[in-house]
């Protein structure tokens, strides 16, 4: 199937928000947390010098974002020494070019906690007007402590209740580069992702009512994400119901057991989604796709779900990415590079 039509489509969109002044492009006086304090490092300072322990205003902002999730914990400030810091320090210079000139444009903060919920979280920062023109990094550094593949696996699995003898395994890395870079480096994508989906108007910021708007006129939301309009049985929440039942981080208190994974990762094969993580709502669908596109086609690295019962090997996924199940998707990512010039 081609698609040059869909690029062009996209691209133009891009061009007309950016000519509307809805695209942010540089970030002038502005704060990742609602309230005044000390604001992040200035986006003219390498990616390394913007890594800090979080101040108290960002636990605090934190806290009250993981209450209205249900989750009472309030994390706290990493060590400035956490040996974590320097391996991220390490893969942030070990970006590709573009990704890296992306992500200094950006990025306006790397803020590092322990005893979080998740593995990270991304708060946006805006201007005067209101505009997103880049976001602040959380990172949870007690979630991060594992190999790229330990970390997907832990992550994946937490979706589910656990049973003995069921196994979830997602392979990010090839044994021999399997590290804590590898698992660093794509959480820092997923939430790059957040930070430009925002930046670029493919959608608004989760906790600001007002910006919602951009979500209804998004054609990057229309692929997976039918409208109000479209009535309930539209789309693939529509046909697979099940597919909105899995919840993460929630480990035994998941809706779902282990042993529902192959029926749900054999109908996540049959949608346009990225990843069962993509599922969650169409910020972490954009998060995802981004992630994992850059991860499989500009990096060249697996994303690939296996699922087993002790010894046999009882199912698997291949993101639509990696697959080409998605095409519409790949089409908009295209578009969206090629108007940041990221190669």
């Amino acid at each position: 199937m081609t698609r040059s039509t869909p690029s062009r489509s996209a691209l133009r969109w891009f061009l007309a928000l950016l000519a509307l002044g809805l695209i942010g492009q540089g970030a002038g006086a502005a704060s990742c947390v609602p309230e005044t304090w000390q604001p992040p490092a200035p986006l003219d300072l390498p990616l390394a010098a913007r890594i800090q322990p979080a101040p108290r205003e960002v636990t605090r902002l934190a806290l009250r974002r993981n209450l209205a999730n249900g989750v009472p914990i309030e994390p706290r400030p990493a060590r400035p020494d956490h040996p974590l810091a320097e391996a991220l320090a390490a893969m942030l210079a070990h970006l590709p070019e573009g990704l890296r000139r992306l992500a200094e444009e950006q990025v306006a903060a790397v803020y590092l906690v322990e005893d979080n919920f998740g593995s990270a979280r991304v708060e946006a920062l805006r201007d005067s007007a209101g505009r997103v023109i880049g976001g602040c990094i959380l990172l949870n550094l007690d979630a991060l402590m594992r190999s790229a593949n330990a970390w997907a696996s832990w992550r994946e699995a937490s979706a589910f209740r656990h049973e003995a003898g069921y196994r979830i395994e997602l392979t990010l890395e090839p044994a021999a580069t399997d590290g804590v870079e590898g698992a660093l480096r794509f959480v820092f994508l997923h939430e790059l992702g957040h930070i430009l989906g925002m930046v670029a108007g493919v959608h608004g910021f989760w906790a600001a009512p007002e910006t919602w708007w951009l979500n209804a006129q998004s054609p990057y939301i229309r692929i997976s994400w039918p409208g109000e309009g479209d009535g309930p049985g539209a789309g693939w929440r529509g046909r697979f119901p099940v597919l909105a039942l899995p919840r993460f981080y929630r480990f035994e208190d998941a809706p779902l057991p282990q042993s529902a994974a192959p029926l749900v990762y054999r109908l996540l094969g049959e949608t346009d989604l990225p990843s069962l993580y993509g599922s969650i709502d169409p910020y972490e669908d954009f998060a995802e796709t981004f992630a994992i596109y850059v991860h499989t086609r500009l990096l060249g690295r697996p994303f690939r779900v296996d699922l087993h019962l002790g010894p046999r090997h009882i199912g698997s996924f291949r993101s639509c990415l990696d697959s080409g199940r998605c095409p519409g998707k790949l089409a908009f990512m295209e578009s969206l590079f090629a108007a940041y010039g990221v190669r």
